[in-house]
């Protein structure tokens, strides 16, 4: 292994956390605005039988918040000095701050 590939693999591997950690964070930043629907307003929705317990849900967006992050980070890693990866960058960004 050389010095440069080397160094690539560890800028890599702090964008894939910082990526990770960011979008993680973002998620977390809603929590306080949607904690306190919980027990009034979603509890006293008419849910199907199919309907997930309520318990998954916690997982499941931290789930989902990983794989957004990883997104980014794959968008993130490849040439940065390309204009279509820049752009697909900033929609990403874009599209991730308009849905929260």
């Amino acid at each position: 292994m050389t010095i440069i590939s080397h160094t690539k693999n560890v800028r890599d591997i702090y964008k894939v956390i910082i990526s990770i950690i960011g979008c993680e964070l973002v998620g977390l930043a809603g929590t306080p605005f949607t904690i306190g629907s919980i027990p009034t307003w979603y509890a006293q929705l008419i849910k199907p039988p199919f309907s997930p317990p309520n318990w998954i849900f916690g997982p499941v967006w931290i789930i989902l918040y990983f794989l957004m992050g990883l997104s980014a980070y794959l968008i993130w890693r490849e040439d940065s000095k390309s204009k279509k990866i820049k752009i697909a960058l900033y929609l990403f960004l874009l599209l991730f701050y308009l849905s929260h």
